[in-house]
Parts: structure tokens; sequence; C-alpha cells
């Protein structure tokens, strides 16, 4: 964790429109625990390994272990590495992140608790039973969009994908050091080719990198390294629980090639239009947190804040799509809204999930925390309607945003 930031650090940072680390660092420290359960799932591979147990045979419990260690070990050296990476960029400012690198490391430590909690849980109980095995194997939590991707963004994604191909090799060296039978050569090869084709691009990546790369250049490697990295996250799942070879890469089952249904949702099933606006029926409220409705409706800023967020959103359709598929995943009991709201204008609830669901492009995992945000605050200055899901965790404010088009800062 960083020292306390001084005068000059802080007025830097302001600067540079930087938010402060606190918390996230408080984060990542409660997460160093993930290291260890993974030291010690690499002695139950040795261990597995000399016994002859292959993945195959053995039990549920030991398979989910390693699984959920696996996805916890990811994630924490991403945020790790995200952190790491911004620090050296500019020694200046240590204790502060761009905000889009604050984001993009909320996005992944705020599902290593959950994972870390489902590996001590598995390896305390022999008799544990995975809960969604259809939605494994998980996939990372989506990549925050910003052109150019940062320096450093590019730098730790070559540093975390170092660190997690040492031990998805290592992982997948065990497995056959227990010996596969014969049924399962098959498996086995199919493992190989997922392990090279995350090499490859890795190795290509980090080959064409430079710090003085332009934006097309920026372009290819940051395709690259996500492509790596969503593939040795699913590489280490599939090493613990090969079984999921079955299903992989099948609509509805996980993988890079689980993409909704034409005209609905992941489920196939049509999705439930909300009226537009214009269109009897509509609800200029319909992405507000429903408990708070009625403070809302009474303030007259925020009354203002929603006519005027409809009145410039430049494709309504696209932005209530999004919301009907967060309403879905509430019918089929994916999808639940939490006791709190997010502080900017339309107030959405915060929503946890229980079963991996699809939100527009975003796959979200079990355990996760996220809001929904459409906004036409920078609308007058850059042109852009701001649609986009944020991932927790997130913390309690009592700042409210308006979010009115050319508004600066609200409090």
């Amino acid at each position: 964790m960083s020292e306390k930031p001084g005068l000059l650090t802080r007025v830097i940072a302001g600067f540079k429109n930087e938010v402060p680390a606190t918390t996230l660092e408080s984060v990542q420290k409660a997460g160093i625990g993930v290291y260890q359960v993974l030291d010690e799932v690499e002695v139950l591979r040795r261990g597995l390994a000399v016994e002859g147990i292959d993945p195959w045979s053995a039990s549920e419990a030991v398979s989910a272990q390693q699984l959920y260690a696996w996805n916890a070990f990811v994630l924490q050296t991403l945020g790790d590495k995200m952190i790491e990476a911004d620090y050296r960029a500019d020694a200046r400012t240590v204790g502060y992140l761009p905000k889009v690198t604050a984001e993009q490391v909320w996005a992944f430590f705020g599902q290593v608790e959950g994972w870390l909690s489902l590996a001590r849980q598995a390896a305390a109980n022999p008799g544990f039973k995975i809960s969604d095995p259809g939605s494994l194997p998980a996939d990372l939590p989506g990549w925050v969009e910003v052109e150019p991707c940062p320096r450093a963004h590019l730098e730790a994604m070559i540093a975390a994908g170092a660190a997690i191909k040492e031990h998805a090799e290592l992982a997948l060296a065990l497995l056959e050091a227990a010996g596969v039978p014969e049924e399962r050569h098959a498996d086995r090869d199919r493992l190989r080719q997922i392990a090279a084709e995350a090499a490859t691009a890795a190795d290509y990546a980090a080959n064409m990198y430079s710090p003085t790369a332009d934006a097309q250049l920026h372009e290819l490697i940051e395709e690259r390294l996500r492509r790596a990295l969503e593939t040795y996250h699913h590489l280490g799942q599939l090493v613990a629980m090969p079984t999921l070879l079955k299903t992989y890469g099948v609509p509805g089952h996980g993988g890079r090639d689980d993409t909704p249904a034409q005209g609905g949702t992941a489920t196939g099933q049509p999705r439930k239009k909300l009226p537009r606006p214009g269109q009897p029926g509509f609800d200029p409220w319909c992405l507000t947190d429903r408990k708070t409705l009625d403070r809302w409706k009474r303030d007259a800023r925020a009354i203002e804040s929603i006519t005027e967020l409809w009145r410039h959103d430049p494709n309504p359709a696209q932005t209530l799509r999004y919301q009907e598929d967060i309403n879905q995943g509430i019918e089929r009991g994916d999808v639940s809204v939490t006791a709190s709201h997010y502080y900017c204008c339309p107030w959405a609830p915060i929503y946890r999930v229980h079963r991996a669901v699809l939100i527009g492009d975003r796959r979200l995992q079990a355990g996760q925390e996220f809001t929904y945000e459409a906004s036409a605050e920078e609308i007058l200055e850059t042109g852009k309607f701001v649609r986009k899901i944020i991932n927790g965790p997130f913390k309690t404010t009592d700042q409210i945003d308006y979010c009115n088009p050319g508004d600066i800062h609200d409090d």
C-alpha cells in the first residue's frame, strides 16, 4: 500500500484528473490471500500427480477448489499489475489512478472475494457441489473501453500475462504428469491447443510492444493481449475441470463463442420490450431505482434531468435494450436488486448477479455487482451519449450527480 500522498502529489493528481486509490489499495491488500490459496492448489496438484489421480477422476470438490482458486488468482493478478504499472509510469501520483484504470481495477477486484470464498469452501467440504456448472468456464469481467488504451494498461496486461502463463503451463504439465487415460487423449490435445493459442497471442503482443507505439499498433497489441488473457483464464478452469470441454464454446455454456441469440437474449427467449418515448405506457423513470423513486419525483432538478436525458438520447431503443436484458435477468432469478442505488442520474439500482448473464454485449459473472449508466451529460461538448454497464464493488457516498447536458459537476 502506498504512503499517504503529500500535497504535491495531490496537486498533480488533481491536474491529471486522477482519483484516490485508497479504497482500491485496501481491497488489493485484502485479496493477498489469493496467492496462498494458489500455492495450496499447486501442492494439491503435485500430490494428485504423484498418486496418479487425473482431473477426470478427481472429486468435484477437488476440481472446484482448483477452478475457483484459478479465477481468484487471475483477477487479483490483473488488478495488482494494473496498479503497479500505473504507479511505475508516474511516480509523482502514487496513491492516485486515472479514472479508467480505477474502473478497470474495480472490475477485477470486485469478483476476487467471491471466487476465493468458493475455493476455500470447496477445500473444506469433500462433498462440495458446484451450484451452477453451466456458467463455467467463467469469462473475465468486461474491459473498460478507452481509446487509445493507456500505455500502462498494455504493460500491466503483458506482465499479468507472463505471470498467468507460468502457472497455466505448470497446471497443464501436472495434469499430464498424473497420467491421461487413453480415452482422454483428445481432451489433452485440445488443452494443449488452447494453451498454444494463448501463448502465441501473448508472445506476439509482447514482441510488438514499444513505449512509442502509435495508436494503430496499440490497438493491435491490446486486441491480442485481451485474447491471450481471456484464453488463459479459460484454460486454467478447463485444466482444473476438463469435463467442461464438452460444452466449451457452445452458446449458453460459457467460452468465447457464447453470444446472444438473434433478436433475443443469451437464453434464446424473446426480449420483453419496454415502451419507447412517445409510445403509450412509456415510463421516463424506467431505469431508476424503484425504492427511491418517490424521492426523485419530488426533486425538480431530478425531473429536469430525466427529461433532458430522454430528449438528448439519439437512440432510446438501444438504451432501453440494456434495461430489458436486466429485467429479464431479474425474472429468471439470474439478477437481483440490492438495497443501494447509483449516485448519477437516472439513479439506477445496484444489481447483484447470481448466475452468469449477458447484459447488452457484457457477460457478467455470479457474485458480481453492477449498475447501468445512461447519460447525456457530455453530449453538448463531445456529442457522446453514454450507455454502459459499470462493475462494482461500490462504495457509499452522499454525492448526487444530476448529469444534465453541459453540467461540469454537481454536489
